[in-house]
This record gives structure tokens, sequence and C-alpha cells, in this order.
């Protein structure tokens, strides 16, 4: 969505240079691509997880899988959000079946052999094993999964040693302070399935080069000549484009569909943020929502997409406000199902014999910084 084409990433030059060529196709086919992406980046990285709300009571629980991993997000008795490896530390059987609940007795027992652990993770019963015959609790402990929480978004890494949160999200940490989102609560969410590559939404999603064809309603709302890129750093990468009408918003009239967000003023009453949160989750902050996107890849070519949309508490009770957020989420499902039919078409199209690279516009040098986080994570060299 940018049309700056002067931008660093890591000290690394991504402005768009004359013949610039999109990854090969076989990025978006290829299932060992798929599986280093796996093992290099969505097992290693920070990536969204749930929203803390999720999780409201202590003993509350909810199972996020990633690929074949399955981890158990916890709130304790301190109201911390826990993250363990569902598996039990005897013989290696799944802890928890059922997707979300709340641990009634306040431990997670094993169903096979009812081991039992605290919901810090520690080892509290283990029927006939004793300590004469070499056996120690403490070194049962339940492998853990490192948590961050962020504006009431729960982040998680499986690695064994991620690089800090504030290091891969440098930008994001104090960017949208205004909104409290935290304090914002989920008005409505919608379960998308799409036959497309994870990567083909996230570039969709940062630029506007499609929106004069693909979205007529979105290009009066916000024309994508206002579209400026505001950072590229960590795996943070994000613009802005500019409101038409005063005072309005991303609804099937552009107007607003509630109060101003928080704190929320100046500039940004009339601008709506987008932001890649590499790798799996895209933000949309609105002057009077936040929209925000959970993308889980189900292969190479296959993704669920869940989509919220959060305002404030008080809104979401104001029965008079019904209409309003359901004209933003009306819009943004029709602007949604735009976008997913050009997705799915492109990863058909990627998958012919006769595509290799494509050539990016002026107009993509964000989809290039994208390309280029991916072929760092990779370790991959694709240049031109």
């Amino acid at each position: 969505m940018s049309n700056d084409n002067n931008f660093e990433k890591r000290g690394v030059d991504y402005s768009i240079k004359h013949g610039e060529r999109t990854l090969p196709g076989k990025y978006y086919h290829d299932e060992g691509i798929y599986s280093e992406e796996v093992e290099k980046i969505f097992y290693k990285f920070w990536i969204y997880a749930c929203r803390e709300e999720e999780l409201p009571n202590f003993g509350d629980y909810k199972i996020i899988k990633v690929e074949d991993e399955s981890i158990i997000l916890v709130r304790d008795k301190e109201n911390e959000v826990r993250g363990h490896f569902n598996v039990c530390r005897h013989r290696g059987t799944q802890l928890c079946a059922e997707e979300k609940g709340s641990f009634e007795s306040k431990n997670i027992q094993c169903p096979y052999h009812a081991w039992t652990y605290g919901l810090d993770g520690k080892l509290i019963g283990a029927p006939l094993m004793a300590k004469e015959d070499g056996f120690n609790k403490e070194d049962c402990t339940l492998h853990h999964c490192h948590v961050h929480s962020w504006e009431g978004f729960i982040f998680i890494s499986l690695s064994e040693n991620p690089e800090p949160f504030e290091v891969q999200m440098e930008a994001l940490v104090d960017k949208f302070s205004d909104w409290r989102m935290g304090d914002l609560r989920i008005a409505h969410h919608i379960e998308y399935k799409l036959d497309c590559n994870w990567k083909l939404i996230l570039q969709n999603y940062q630029e506007c080069y499609h929106c004069p064809g693909v979205h007529p309603l979105l290009s009066q709302l916000t024309p994508f000549q206002s579209a400026q890129h505001d950072h590229s750093k960590g795996a943070v990468i994000g613009g802005f484009m500019e409101l038409t009408k005063e005072r309005g918003s991303m609804t099937m009239d552009g107007e607003a569909a509630a109060p101003p967000v928080c704190d929320v003023s100046g500039d940004d009453l009339q601008r709506i943020y987008y932001y890649s949160l590499f790798p799996n989750m895209l933000l949309t902050p609105h002057p009077d929502f936040v929209l925000f996107h959970h993308i889980t890849p189900k292969g190479p070519g296959s993704i669920t997409n869940n989509c919220y949309w959060l305002f404030h508490p008080d809104v979401i009770a104001d029965k008079t406000a019904r209409e309003r957020i359901k004209s933003a989420v009306d819009f943004w499902d029709l602007t949604n199902r735009q976008d997913w039919t050009v997705c799915e078409q492109m990863q058909k199209g990627t998958g012919s014999r006769r595509f290799t690279r494509g050539y990016y516009s002026g107009q993509e040098d964000i989809l290039l910084a994208l390309d280029k986080e991916l072929l760092k994570a990779l370790g991959h060299d694709e240049s031109n």
C-alpha cells in the first residue's frame, strides 16, 4: 500500500528498482519450502495466538495449534497467561483435547496415567513414582512456551530462545497506545477458509495497486493515491491511507461506526492504518474501531483466516449502536471476500508451469520488503 520508494529495513535498502521481480512461483506451492517456513518462521518467530479476553478467569485455557504443535495457554492464580506444550512428561500423551475450557480443579491432569501439573507447569502428582527409584518431580515440569502480551493481544514463540518481542516488533510497541486496545473487546468474528498461500494474504493486504479495480467502495472512502508507508522495521511493515470523509470510517456508508476510540485524536481521526505483523497477523486500527486478521496456514495452498472487529465495551453494550457495528462488519466482509477471490485466483495462476517470476510496480515496494523478510528468515538467495 506504499508509494514511498525510499525506506530501510534493518539497514537493508528495499526501495523498488527498475525491473524488480516477485518471488518465484514455487514459494506458493512447494511442500519443501512450506516445511522450511514452518520450521524457521512459525516455530521460531513471535506469532499472534489470541486475545487476553479469551482467557478471562483463573484456570481458563485455550489450545493454540501451530502446524503439528499444540500449546496450552492458561491463566494462572497470579492472573498471568502461561504457555505450555500440550505434552505430558510421562510418556508424551496430549494433555488437553478440547479447544478451550477451564481447569475446574485448577490443575492440569493427564487423561492416561493421571500425572498432575499446576497451572505453572510444575509436576505436583505422579502416581507410584518414587524418589528412591531415581525419579525427581523437578525434572518433569511441562515444556515452556514463551508468552508476551501487548495491548490485549497474546503472542507466543515456540523457540527455546526467541528474539526479544521488543526487537521483532520494535516499530509496533509504542505505535498505537492512543487506541488502548487492551480496553477494547471483540464485537464480531468471522472465520474464512481460503485456498491460497499465507503469503498472498499478507501481500494483498499491504498494497492498494489493486484497489480501483477490486474495491470500488473502498476506493471511494480511501483513495489509493493517499497510501503512505511509515514503518518497515523488524517484522513490522505498514502504513496508512487517508479517509475522504471528515470523521468518517470504513463502513457501508462511510460514516463512523462509533465515537473515536479512547484517546485517538488529530491526524489519526482521518487515517486507516494497515500493519502486517509478520508472519500471521494483520492489524487495522480505525479512528472508531480496530480490525485484525489471524492467519493460520494449513499447507502451502490453504489457510484459515479469522477476522475480528474490536470496539469499546460501551459501544458494544449500546443497543442503538448495533446497526453501526453491522455496517463496519458488512463493509469489511464485502472487502475481504473481494480480496479472497483474487488471492485464490493468484494461487491458481502462480501454479502454472508458464509462471516464473512477475514484476513489481512502484506501488508495490512494500511487497518487496515482505519478500526480503521471508528470504532472510529462510536463508534463501533469490536475487534478480
